[in-house]
């Protein structure tokens, strides 16, 4: 094994890009054998390898696919501690990883995944009083407010992903949500972190924490120097979050006695530490809430009138567009909001939606008397709130399945400007794309001055996808016009590093590189994330193969997926990997809620039969034969929970039939399946004789072959028969009253 260099692709100007990877000089995407049993002899940690858990954890939520060597599943800090060791030491980077929900792509790569998700899920240490709680980092947000609410507290950030977004992933992106205004970002609630570093030491740092102490002075150094350069560029107008290292939050809370280091590991997005725990603060449920609606007829109406309901300081004001409304249409799941947002009678162009925490009655009436909008609601209760913040929440997996290969594609979605200069910015944005024929969505934090800007591309085209890369150039360049943050809720990862220098400069870089060096001296956290190294680019790394190529089916399908795409392959691509199977209630998905392994999930298995049809995985031979297309399919109880609570509709029930009834017209029927559909016949058999028959059942060489041969496994317990059968039981027996009809 050599360090090499692998050429990429070429950047702007025509030139090759380099790429440096550990690589092996059989194959520069897999580590050898000899590597894997060296990383995995070097600790507990459960590590995997195998081909098929490569390709399930190659995507999140972007659009990017990128294969690791491999994954680990760390149970606790010391087993992260030695798989970190045992990568550091061989030359392998790490990428940490809690769901996968990530729209830049930030937890991906080619190195080991640590999958901080899977067991750790403790809460710990609540203090009611002080309002304090320690959580792993693969608690889920939901998860932790259903903790604290009969408490009468929450966890203050409030991202969309609810449901599936870990608190680990939420610190490493600093994420915030829609009621910044009133809570501001996850760093702001960060007390303490627990961190596993790259030489495997696991320190607790955070103001009142003594870990790390030896580097303040240090890092103090390097950051002091620059504080008038850091609050120009990183200035108060945007109250989301800066691209990189938290410098301007660093500086806020720096106190010379006690410096705060978990205020730069908050939205480091994995590249410096691993964060295993946290210390957090809660704060109060709020003692009420209301929620005002106005309609209007164009995009720009809402945000001027964004601006104007500003001077009322609510705690959320949340855009949504026809684009995400008309999703909705015809879905089960978004009917009562629908109705209730009168869509069908009465149709708009945009929604505002308003919300207050306190005063709400004083506030609510005021916001009612704004003379705006086609026209206006108040919700009169927490059922009708949660009907219309529903919609809202689902915005992007309902952007996600729009019908079609073109559909809105994130890159530029996570720009925040001053929230008044909003309008501003849009208009200046449409004027981007009118010249390149881009059409987008607009929905998001319009109190925050973001709205997630979604352009629709078809990523399968080279064409559209130039069209992307310069509407995402100007986009770098606009916003710096309007002093905002390119990277204000998602992170940097692998879709904005490049644009880093140009937004905050080469001094403020040096800055965070050299707080990079000092956390991780061999730049193996995460790599290629956050700085542009030229290892990852906005257009590279590419879920979908450019110019039109797609997966090519080996079978013709005769299902028409009329409900939505009208294809197989429409409807698979639907899974844009969101991870809204992860979710614990109500149903989808329940084989992911028993097991928590992610090819249990629908995402899991759409990424495993695209991976199969693609030919990664178990390329070669027979794509219907292949083993992890049975594993994916055999685990699907076909429940069809995704079809009504996947967002995006991916019906993988009517996908897994397609692929049987293929599988069964080349290959034929398989004994297993032919003898579970006669039982009826196998029932009339053992009849005859019930006692051999249940006897054969316990036999150890029967089972055996029936697992061999049906795949009915020996360690499953099968019915007994009878001793006697239901229609001689009946005519043992007289009817109760003779005189009734027989």
């Amino acid at each position: 094994n050599t360090l090499v260099q692998r050429t990429g692709g070429k950047d702007r100007g025509g030139v090759f890009r380099k790429r440096r990877y550990l690589i092996s000089e059989r194959d520069p995407f897999m580590l050898t054998m000899a590597q894997q049993r060296a990383l995995s002899q070097a600790t507990k940690c459960e590590m995997r390898f195998d081909a098929h858990t490569r390709q399930l954890y190659a995507t999140d939520a972007s659009i990017y696919q990128v294969e690791p060597f491999g994954v680990a599943f760390p149970k606790h800090a010391q087993e992260a501690s030695e798989a970190i060791q045992a990568a550091m030491q061989a030359g392998v980077p790490v990428i940490c990883r809690g769901a996968g929900t990530g729209l830049a792509g930030g937890a991906i790569g080619r190195g080991l995944v640590l999958d901080l998700a899977r067991h750790n899920q403790a809460i710990t240490e609540f203090d009611a009083e002080a309002g304090a709680v320690r959580v792993g980092a693969g608690v889920v947000l939901d998860q932790l407010n259903a903790f604290l609410r009969p408490h009468g507290r929450i966890f203050g950030p409030d991202v969309a992903t609810s449901s599936r977004a870990t608190l680990g992933g939420m610190i490493g992106n600093n994420s915030s949500g829609a009621r910044v205004p009133l809570y501001g970002t996850t760093a702001e609630h960060v007390i303490s972190l627990e961190l596993v570093c790259t030489d495997g030491s696991i320190v607790e740092v955070g103001a009142a924490e003594a870990g790390l102490a030896a580097w303040h002075d240090e890092i103090d150094g390097m950051i002091a120097p620059h504080a008038e350069a850091i609050r120009t560029r990183f200035h108060d107008g945007v109250i989301k979050r800066w691209p990189g290292y938290g410098l301007d939050r660093y500086l806020r809370a720096h106190s010379p006695a006690h410096p705060d280091l978990s205020k730069l590991i908050a939205g480091s997005e994995g590249t410096l530490a691993a964060v295993f725990s946290a210390k957090l603060k809660t704060v109060p449920l709020p003692k009420e809430k209301g929620v005002g609606l106005f309609f209007f007829a164009s995009v720009e109406e809402a945000l001027q009138a964004t601006v104007e309901f500003l001077e009322l300081a609510p705690a959320a004001i949340e855009h949504m567009d026809d684009v995400i409304l008309d999703q909705t249409r015809g879905q089960r799941a978004f009917k009562a909001a629908r109705a209730l947002l009168r869509l069908d009678e009465e149709p708009c162009k945009s929604v505002l939606l308003v919300e207050f925490h306190d005063n709400v009655e004083e506030k609510l009436a005021a916001l009612m008397r704004k003379d705006l909008g086609l026209r206006r609601y108040r919700c009169k209760n927490d059922a009708e709130m949660n009907l219309v913040w529903g919609v809202r929440k689902a915005g992007l997996s309902l952007l996600t399945g729009c019908k079609g290969d073109a559909k809105p594609t994130s890159g530029i979605e996570d720009v925040a400007v001053p929230p008044a200069a909003l309008p501003d910015y849009v208009a200046a944005l449409r004027g981007l794309m009118e010249p390149l024929g881009l059409k987008a969505s607009f929905y998001g934090h319009a109190a925050s001055g973001l709205l997630h800007v979604r352009p629709v591309v078809d990523m399968h085209r080279a064409g559209d996808i130039a069209k992307f890369r310069r509407l995402a150039g100007e986009v770098s360049a606009l916003t710096l016009q309007f002093k905002g943050s390119l990277a204000a809720e998602h992170g940097v990862g692998m879709a904005r590093a490049e644009y880093m220098e140009a937004q905050i400069g080469p001094e403020l870089l040096g800055v965070m590189r050299r707080i990079k060096e000092k956390f991780d001296p061999k730049r193996l956290m995460n790599p290629g994330k956050i700085f542009p190294d030229g290892i990852y680019t906005l257009d590279g790394d590419l879920r979908y193969a450019a110019g039109g190529q797609r997966a090519e089916l080996s079978f013709t399908p005769i299902l028409e997926f009329a409900a939505k795409d009208g294809s197989f392959i429409g409807n698979l691509e639907q899974c844009n990997g969101c991870g809204g199977c992860r979710k614990a209630a109500p149903t989808m998905c329940p084989t992911f809620a028993a097991t928590g392994d992610d090819l249990m999930s629908t995402r899991g298995r759409a990424n495993t039969i695209r991976a199969v049809l693609d030919g990664r995985l178990d390329a070669g031979g027979d794509a219907l034969l292949s083993p992890a297309l049975e594993a994916a399919l055999s685990s699907c109880l076909a429940c069809k929970a995704c079809t009504t609570e996947c967002p995006s509709n991916v019906n993988m029930a009517l996908l897994k039939a397609e692929l049987l009834h293929a599988r069964m017209q080349r290959h034929g029927v398989p004994l297993g399946a032919r003898l579970l559909s006669r039982v009826d016949v196998l029932g009339r058999l053992a009849a005859l004789a019930p006692g051999l028959a249940n006897a054969g059942l316990e036999w150890k060489w029967p089972r055996r072959m029936l697992a061999r041969t049906a795949g009915i496994s020996a360690r499953r317990p099968l019915p007994r028969y009878a001793s006697q059968t239901l229609r001689a039981w009946f005519r043992g027996r007289a009817p109760r009253n003779s005189d009734a009809p027989r």
